[in-house]
């Protein structure tokens, strides 16, 4: 009987049950898609460097098999595999950063298509850059570098650990895989004469033996130039600040859903129960012992729970999981990606579960405790004339009757009204922080590629150029250079950490900016500058100095900080050539700036390559689509999630008000006038949640873009004012919509069934 009751009851109030069915599917949804996706991410990546044995450390230098063998002698060093990268170039003029080895049991290749690695004739080619290309196994590619010309059959299409998200240089953002990819060959390939190998990948027996074994190779190997430990390549790093990132974002946007739905949930679950005191009061008087009872109404939030439970978890899994995990995959070179669900959605799951019937315990309980007669009748509200009296002074005195009426029954149900307003402030923020996280990236652009970069080509020069080669190059395109030097600053405690200093000699080419984006004047020769971020990060402060010395070189060199200055995408130290060649120490040039049009010029003597500044802004446009995407998703969930809370809090309060609708109706008042009353209230609490949520939307952009984003970027919110508009106006609009529609039922009021059902 109590199940035929309570599905009688659901079919009844079928709006109010679907829109918490609704509201818990969507928070689970969230929660759990974007934390299988980041999770499988993760869970990929450990995979792939695992079976594929991704190198711990890359030693940089010139070395030989004696260098080699000294290494592997080191203290627990597990294996060391010598390796030659050069930058080739293609038939076509693409390039080709070209890994030629001996063996392939460090970083092994994952064979997409073709043949495993061994030391015969052949190339093994870039999954990705193959891909884009429309080449195939068995075809034969040209490969050129300097004077060698090398026609070489593709014997595999491939995948490598180490190379899950390679750009040409640090100015570069996003890959270009159509013009730029990686191929590995035999060394025997390679003339004799070239065969100086210049890196070693050292593979160390355990993760908590590598900074000792670093040490070793530095105080060991005279060779070793530079020892960069695999968390601090640039392909490790764009990978592990993607997930990081989604690590921040599972816990804002999805804990925001959450909330929000939670919030709605309960007010929803407590209504129905204060609904059904007549029937507590009923069930009582013929006999039910309490905690039937209290069981029985438990039901109906806990199987409606656990079934919008299960189609979250299913829905987060195979929508937003496969959805989100399938974009990264586009972007990383790493196989077989795949969501992963853990233990922390089930977890959430059932807290969402046990919270609902919590609640809905602590109120039947509440009821449960007065005797049968008084629960049998309709509990009056309670009614505070004083509180009430405001509407009778001051500026309220003035207002309409529509006003003082909706004044009132806010006064009267506070707990519904603020619950209306976290709902829609909730979800006005997310709005707000997605379509501003868009904006923020936009504006991120135009600062790195117009106001920094201030050129059309970037030339990147080959090393150990002549000086008459580098005046040839002069001569046709400027002297607008800059080097980029890998070094190790040592801190108080004698710690040393990986960074590099930007030498620039590129005048107003390579600009500096201050913290408020504004361009500085030309930097002085009487120090270094620090980024901002790095300066935040590392506590630095106007005037202290730094200890650094050149990798490959044991001199240390202590500068004075005599200037910041920021930049989105690499936190590092910046000087002037003057400074340089004060300390003693010799510029060369890696890189030439010009505005000459190279539009039609694929090859350059003693330039590797050539990038047009306007590549590298479609770059950035390319991962830019990626997030845009994702934040269409999030979007989509706040505004289906805000539409469902105002429907589902309107149903409330129009439950609510029913009888003083009614009432409203026998004193005169026309079904128009009744509705503008009911939607006065209503666009009330839309226009103060937008009052609240605009702000609070730029905070937390702000916050993500400080907190989430890998600490090699520095960039903060930056929101047009249309967006604050059209998250204004978007809510608003909702709001009114589902107001709206609900104001139509006051035209179907049964008269005798409201206002008998209260005496």
């Amino acid at each position: 009987m109590l199940k035929r009751k309570m599905f009688r009851d659901i079919r009844k109030n079928l709006s109010q049950f679907i829109t918490i069915f609704l509201m818990i599917m969507i928070g689970i949804m969230a929660y759990s898609g974007i934390k299988a996706y980041m999770d499988g991410m993760q869970k990929t990546a450990d995979k792939f460097y695992s079976e594929n044995n991704l190198q711990d450390l890359n030693v940089m230098g010139l070395f030989n098999h004696d260098d080699l063998d000294s290494i592997k002698k080191i203290k627990n060093i597990k294996d060391a595999e010598l390796k030659l990268s050069i930058t080739a170039t293609t038939d076509d003029e693409k390039i080709l950063l070209l890994n030629c080895i001996e063996s392939n049991n460090i970083s092994k290749f994952y064979v997409y298509d073709g043949e495993e690695f061994d030391n015969n004739s052949g190339v093994w080619l870039d999954y990705f850059y193959s891909k884009e290309n429309g080449i195939k196994v068995g075809d034969t590619i040209l490969v050129k570098y300097e004077s060698m010309e090398l026609h070489e059959k593709v014997r595999g299409l491939i995948q490598v650990p180490d190379h899950l998200y390679d750009t040409r240089d640090e100015s570069e953002l996003y890959p270009d895989r159509k013009e730029f990819g990686f191929a590995y060959m035999s060394i025997n390939e390679i003339p004799k004469e070239m065969v100086v190998f210049n890196s070693i990948m050292v593979d160390v027996n355990n993760k908590e033996n590598v900074n000792s074994v670093k040490n070793d190779i530095e105080d060991n190997i005279e060779n070793a130039k530079a020892i960069i430990k695999i968390e601090d390549t640039s392909s490790y790093v764009a990978y592990q600040g993607e997930i990081d990132e989604g690590k921040t974002y599972v816990g804002v946007f999805s804990g925001i859903f959450l909330f929000i739905a939670m919030l709605s949930v309960i007010t929803t679950m407590t209504r129905v129960i204060k609904n059904q005191r007549v029937q507590i009061g009923t069930l009582k008087a013929l006999g039910f012992k309490n905690n039937k009872i209290l069981l029985h109404y438990i039901g109906y939030g806990f199987w409606i729970s656990i079934f919008a439970s299960i189609v979250g978890l299913l829905l987060g899994y195979f929508l937003i999981g496969n959805i989100f995990i399938n974009l990264e995959m586009k972007f990383f070179e790493i196989p077989n990606g795949y969501p992963s669900m853990n233990n922390s959605s089930y977890l959430i799951s059932l807290l969402v579960i046990i919270v609902v019937a919590i609640i809905i315990y602590i109120n039947g309980r509440s009821i449960l405790k007065e005797n049968p007669a008084e629960t049998l009748r309709t509990k009056i509200p309670s009614v505070k004339g004083k509180t009430l009296g405001i509407t009778k002074k001051g500026l309220f005195k003035k207002l309409n009757f529509s006003s003082k009426w909706n004044v009132r029954d806010i006064l009267r149900n506070k707990m519904r009204t603020f619950m209306g307003l976290a709902g829609v402030v909730g979800c006005c923020t997310l709005i707000v922080c997605a379509l501003g996280m868009l904006d923020s990236m936009n504006f991120f652009v135009k600062l790195q590629f117009e106001d920094l970069y201030n050129f059309d080509y970037k030339l990147n020069l080959k090393e150990n150029l002549s000086n008459n080669e580098l005046q040839d190059l002069y001569n046709k395109y400027g002297n607008n250079t800059s080097q980029s030097i890998g070094i190790e600053i040592k801190d108080n405690d004698g710690k040393r950490e990986s960074n590099n200093i930007l030498v620039t000699d590129a005048g107003n080419y390579l600009r500096f900016v201050d913290n408020k984006n504004n361009i500085k004047e030309k930097p002085s020769d009487d120090g270094v500058y620090v980024t901002y971020k790095l300066a935040s990060n590392k506590g630095y402060k106007l005037g202290d100095e730094i200890t650094w010395h050149i990798y490959g070189d044991n001199k240390y060199y202590t500068s004075k900080i005599i200037g910041f200055n920021k930049d989105p995408q690499n936190q590092n130290v910046s000087m002037t050539k003057k400074y340089l060649e004060s300390l003693g120490i010799e510029y060369k040039p890696d890189s030439l700036y010009t505005n000459v049009d190279l539009k039609n010029i694929k090859e350059i003597k003693n330039v590797e390559t050539i990038q047009n500044i306007d590549n590298l802004k479609d770059g950035m446009t390319g991962m830019l689509s990626m997030m845009k995407t994702m934040l269409v998703l999030i979007i989509g969930i706040a505004i289906l999630l805000g539409g469902i809370i105002i429907y589902n809090l309107g149903i409330l309060s129009y439950t609510e008000k029913e009888y003083q609708f009614a009432t409203l109706k026998v004193l005169g008042f026309k079904d128009k006038q009744i509705e503008k009353i009911f939607i006065k209230q209503n666009n009330w609490i839309a226009i103060v949640s937008i009052i609240f949520g605009l702000p609070m939307g730029f905070y937390l952009t702000d916050w993500l873009f400080k907190t989430a984003i890998e600490e090699h970027y520095d960039f903060g919110a930056f929101i047009e004012i249309k967006t604050y508009i059209i998250a204004a106006i978007g809510t608003f609009i909702i709001s009114y919509l589902v107001s709206k529609f609900l104001a139509r039922k006051i035209r179907k009021i049964d008269m005798v069934t409201s206002l008998k059902g209260n005496e």
